[in-house]
């Protein structure tokens, strides 16, 4: 497949953001984001303009029986007119820009409820193709807090290796290995700096960590949010 296209290239980002993007295509694609800046800013792009549309709506309140209809549907259970679910209008803003916000909040929540979110200032979500979080990284002065999610079903003969990737640089600096069970502080490479980090990205290694310096097997990406 001929990634210099940019039509290939922006077609691919788009798919992949939206999540339509599957199995060995959506791991070639992972592994692209490695080593091509216009795969990265085709991505970025794409991220950009879904958040600017989901800004862009108004968000509506639904009639009461919409959320019959849907339970009906989802559960397959007779309609009643005793179900009556109520809701906030902005849960119908676009399902891109709510994913992202409530991962996070859920990160916050269920694996880190002791945190103060206003103190956060740079954080991320590592989830697998299923929108499971796996990671959760909290950075700070020190270094990046880690902590492995219960969803999390590691191997137990391989180890997961965090890297990140710098804008307008190709080749992945490794951050350390991830832990596969609660959590792990990870001392900041001199490089680390949000501004200048692309993505971040999740490869699965022999024990011990890459044997070359560079990502085995790419599983995961995600990038830094910054609040």
């Amino acid at each position: 497949m001929n990634y210099n296209k940019p039509e290939l290239l922006d077609a691919l980002a788009g798919q992949y953001v939206l999540g339509t993007l599957r199995g060995l295509a959506r791991k070639r694609f992972q592994r692209l984001l490695l080593s091509s800046n216009q795969a990265r800013e085709a991505t970025i792009m794409w991220e950009q303009n879904l958040n600017n549309l989901a800004s862009a709506i108004t968000p509506q309140t639904p009639r009461d029986d919409v959320w019959v209809n849907i339970l009906q549907r989802i559960e397959n259970r007779p309609q009643t007119s005793k179900t009556v679910i109520h809701t906030k209008p902005s849960i119908w803003r676009t399902w891109s820009f709510v994913a992202t916000a409530a991962c996070i909040v859920l990160a916050f929540l269920v694996i880190q409820p002791s945190t103060n979110v206003m103190q956060t200032q740079q954080i991320a979500l590592v989830q697998n193709q299923d929108k499971q979080s796996l990671w959760f990284i909290d950075v700070s002065e020190q270094g990046l807090s880690i902590k492995a999610s219960s969803q999390l079903v590691a191997q137990t003969n391989k180890d997961y290796e965090l890297w990140m990737i710098l804008k307008g640089q190709d080749a992945p600096i490794s951050l350390g290995l991830l832990p596969k069970q609660g959590s792990k502080i990870l001392f900041k490479d001199n490089r680390f700096n949000a501004s200048d980090i692309a993505l971040l990205a999740v490869s699965l290694e022999p024990i011990g960590g890459s044997p070359n310096g560079s990502p085995t097997e790419v599983l995961y990406t995600t990038e830094l949010v910054l609040l």
